[in-house]
């Protein structure tokens, strides 16, 4: 099975930045995200972004500065 899709809060952990900035990187398309569920919750919220774990790491390989050898 494969593992759940993080939420912004969870992919800010996973990156050691705020959460903002995970919102902005999905905004300039520099992260792939998802919009899940159908519409506001409970608190009028609105729907949430979800990040897999894999777009993450393919983030952190194409923003290195280290060059493979």
């Amino acid at each position: 099975m494969k593992d759940k899709p993080l939420t912004t809060a969870e992919a800010a952990d996973f990156l050691s930045v705020n959460e903002w900035t995970v919102r902005h990187y999905i905004r300039q398309g520099l992260i792939k995200a998802h919009k899940m569920g159908n519409g506001t919750g409970k608190k009028g919220n609105k729907r949430g972004w979800r990040i897999w774990r894999e777009d993450l790491v393919k983030f952190l390989d194409s923003s290195s500065n280290i060059s493979e050898v």
